[in-house]
């Protein structure tokens, strides 16, 4: 029998929560220029809970579609790629922005026209590599079909890492790290290119893996709505992009 045709609402569904956390990444950034740095920092982490709520929703709903694939990436690149460079960039350069808690002088080595122009090179790498990372993930996703692991660091937690450690960095009020966020979001960026092999979370064949990867998905969306414990958060993407790439590193033969 012919199968019956996806109606067309279980499209919007997806893809319109895609087109609010494009949205909001858009508010992250605006929130960044006005100064508001922490309240950039949690809306990122807002859109990655969003990010993987679109995709869940799009294979519960059986509505996964070309459309969706692209959109999806666009919205990525707003909210993981332009977003966390703005971010990094406004808050280390302009330190002593309307609404910013952060003392300028903690940050005086990036100033001046060389280290200004290096500023401007590190957050260039990552917002780069953000979409060299997306067009390539595009491609290899169209030509080879699903893969139960990824090459390099995906964009989503590249930005939750820079968004969780910038309201760590802030809370504390821990300036001296805080002026080497631009070196690291040009070290994620590397990693975001690179072959190394991650694997994705999904269902294993251990029911400990099953319960350990759930709760802590709950636990995560939690915390991310509530905004607290950004601690816990930025141990998660820790230990999840250490244990992954050793593993993927140990088993890239099989791959």
């Amino acid at each position: 029998t012919e199968s019956c045709p996806t109606p067309r609402w279980r499209y919007v569904v997806p893809n319109g929560i895609t087109c609010v956390g494009l949205l909001i990444g858009l508010t992250s950034v605006f929130k960044a220029m006005e100064g508001d740095y922490v309240e950039a920092s949690w809306l990122i982490v807002l859109c990655v809970l969003l990010d993987k709520l679109d995709g869940t929703m799009a294979r519960l709903l059986r509505a996964t579609s070309d459309i969706g694939v692209q959109l999806d990436s666009f919205s990525d690149f707003i909210t993981f790629g332009i977003a966390p460079g703005v971010l990094v960039f406004l808050a280390v350069w302009r330190g002593d922005a309307p609404g910013g808690d952060i003392p300028h002088e903690s940050f005086l080595i990036w100033q001046g026209e060389a280290m200004g122009w290096l500023l401007r090179a590190l957050v260039s790498i990552y917002v780069l590599c953000a979409v060299l990372r997306l067009a390539r993930f595009n491609v290899l996703t169209e030509v080879e079909g699903g893969s139960d692991v990824f090459y390099g660091l995906p964009t989503t937690p590249s930005g939750a890492v820079i968004a969780t450690m910038f309201v760590i960095m802030d809370h504390h009020e821990m300036w001296t790290y805080m002026r080497w966020l631009p070196v690291l979001l040009a070290a994620l960026g590397l990693l975001m290119i690179s072959d190394l092999p991650l694997p994705k979370i999904a269902v294993r064949k251990s029911n400990f893996l099953n319960i350990f990867q759930g709760v802590n998905v709950v636990i995560a969306y939690l915390f991310g709505f509530l905004r607290i414990f950004p601690e816990y958060l930025l141990a998660l993407l820790v230990i999840y992009a250490v244990v992954g790439f050793v593993w993927g590193f140990v088993n890239r033969n099989e791959l």
